[in-house]
């Protein structure tokens, strides 16, 4: 069965309904690390109400939570998103990145070598070792280009004591990620944005590469074919009904985890959800998930994969990055800079509003909470901690 005829039976369930009270707390109590919820189980989940069952709700939280601490022990895993690219031939209607807007919060730019070895520098030195290089959908940028920054990237962080180097950018062919995989790139990460076809072509127009619903959600299974064990999938919660989209998203990742056994290592999960941006021509919908309802679905999807990575971005407030690193295991930004250059140059802009939580600032009010921040870590020993707490 290839991924589509998988995603298809996923889609023909619906919308996810609300289970009886009964059944949820049943779920919950034989759940452990070692024994997570089916995709059927944590996906029912999501019928859960917050508001008309706050107790169903509270339990799935304390749930999550108790889980993610058998694995990490409070542990989450600093990461720092470095933006290379603005200029960007996409139409997303969402982005305020989209081609053709003029919008005055906006500015392109494009890092050359030596401004990305500053940026990179910069955050070395306020002690982040795992980098995520961030693109538009640059026309003037090519896989050559990519696997170069990567090296730089590398080169930095060798003088720092070694790290680790992600990618957030277009899906490339199964030769192109092999490409960047040979230059050093430890991880790559691509939402779907929404699993609901119809929704998408109307959210990407202009007949562009990212109009192709299919190659975009493919991008997962090119990436552990070129040999990258650490990938990240998602969607952006909003765009379409957020109860389906996460639901398929699990399927989504089961379907990896059966197809690629021994090849997947980890999992990153993407967690944005639709913000408001000046130049955006979609600026919010009926489809958005307050509050509750996202750590709901994070919650969800933490007891059906408890070793994988929330991906805590600044998009969200301090209070809600808190309930989503609960009991650990998340990756998390604090420093936060949405434009090429905006650590070092100071450049103005951003693809969307968000929150900078300073390292100096911050990092004790992440141990008030009971986490512990990790700067220096791998993916290697992560995959391999998982392993051992599922086992016992």
């Amino acid at each position: 069965m290839d991924l589509a005829q998988y995603l298809q039976g996923s889609r023909n369930g619906g919308r996810p309904k609300r289970p009886p009270a009964g059944d949820v707390e049943a779920m919950l109590s034989s759940a452990s690390a070692a024994r997570p919820l089916s995709h059927q189980q944590a996906s029912a989940l999501l019928g859960v109400c917050p508001g008309e069952d706050p107790r169903s709700f509270d339990q799935i939280l304390r749930a999550s939570e108790r889980l993610k601490q058998e694995v990490f022990h409070g542990r989450i895993f600093a990461i720092v998103p470095v933006y290379v690219s603005s200029v960007c031939q996409e139409h997303c209607i969402y982005c305020n990145y989209r081609a053709g807007n003029k919008d005055k919060e906006i500015t392109r730019l494009r890092l050359s070598d030596s401004q990305l070895r500053r940026e990179l520098e910069f955050l070395a030195r306020k002690g982040y070792r795992v980098l995520e290089l961030v693109y538009a959908t640059d026309p003037f940028l090519s896989v050559e280009d990519i696997a170069r920054h990567i090296t730089i990237a590398k080169q930095v962080l060798a003088r720092f004591g070694n790290g680790a180097v992600g990618l957030n950018a277009r899906p490339y062919s199964v030769e192109q990620y092999r490409v960047l995989r040979e230059a050093g790139l430890d991880f790559a990460v691509l939402w779907q944005e929404t699993y609901d076809p119809a929704s998408y072509s109307v959210l990407h127009p202009g007949g562009t590469e990212k109009s192709d619903y299919w190659f975009r959600l493919r991008a997962p299974e090119r990436m552990l074919e070129a040999g990258l064990a650490n990938i990240g999938l998602g969607v952006l919660s909003g765009l379409s009904e957020w109860r389906t989209d996460w639901a398929l998203l699990m399927g989504h990742v089961q379907y990896l985890q059966e197809t690629f056994v021994g090849t997947l290592k980890n999992v990153i999960l993407g967690l944005p959800r639709l913000k408001r941006a000046a130049g955006a021509a979609l600026q919010t919908t009926e489809f958005l998930p307050d509050d509750r309802e996202q750590l709901l679905a994070i919650a969800a999807f933490n007891l059906f994969m408890p070793s994988a990575l929330p991906f805590v971005n600044t998009r969200e407030s301090w209070e809600q990055c808190l309930c989503i690193a609960a009991g650990g295991g998340t990756l998390f930004t604090l420093n936060c800079k949405t434009i090429p250059g905006g650590y070092s140059h100071v450049e103005i802009g951003y693809q969307f509003p968000t929150f900078d939580f300073d390292v100096e600032q911050y990092q004790g009010g992440l141990e008030a909470h009971g986490l512990a921040p990790t700067f220096e870590w791998s993916f290697d020993h992560m995959a391999n901690e998982s392993l051992l707490a599922e086992r016992h």
